[in-house]
């Protein structure tokens, strides 16, 4: 009898993953190999500050919480924004000098509810996306530090009725893959 089994350990969220398997040649001997590989800074994230599941926790708020500590820019692709309390962060954070730039799936700009034209006329720098399908991201970078990504949308629905989540991670290193996705969607916007 031979059988393998495979071991894998995440630490702190993506800082650090082992992976160990052992091996059993048959039932009256035993051959234990341990193999431990060890990897840090998966794609450049320092930390997982926060992750937020909607309907259980308020994960406007950690993301209002997290524009309000913006000093200098803020970037957000978004799918769905309908969310009152994200839009007037986004504002807020405007009127006190902070560079906002905020892509917006196209479909989704005129739907009841929909903070585009909001946002467009308190003079937030905001564009509809140019992909002829949809633009599904949900993520926003702030100061080139923090990203926030995941499932959730800016919206009412994903806040307290659907079973959406997000997570804050920190690093500069990712935080820069996703200001080359932001900028590149920036770039065919209209």
């Amino acid at each position: 009898m031979k059988a393998t089994v495979w071991l894998a350990v995440a630490t702190a969220g993506l800082a650090l993953l082992s992976i160990a398997f052992l091996t059993i040649q048959s039932p009256l001997t035993t051959t234990v190999t341990v193999t431990v590989q060890t990897v840090t800074g998966v794609q450049g994230i320092r930390s997982v500050e926060d992750v937020c599941f909607s309907r259980v926790s308020q994960c406007d708020a950690v993301i209002a919480g997290l524009i309000k500590t913006a000093k200098t820019r803020i970037l957000v692709a978004v799918y769905s924004f309908t969310s009152d309390v994200l839009a007037d962060a986004l504002v807020e954070a405007a009127g006190r000098g902070v560079e906002v730039k905020v892509v917006v799936e196209a479909e989704q700009a005129g739907v009841r509810g929909s903070e585009y034209e909001r946002l467009r006329n308190a003079g937030v720098d905001v564009r509809l996306d140019g992909n002829q399908y949809l633009m599904h991201h949900k993520f926003m970078v702030v100061d080139s530090l923090f990203v926030v990504t995941g499932s959730y949308n800016w919206s009412r629905a994903a806040e307290d009725f659907n079973d959406e989540n997000i997570a804050v991670l920190e690093g500069v290193n990712v935080a820069r893959m996703f200001e080359q996705e932001f900028y590149r969607l920036w770039s065919t916007a209209g």
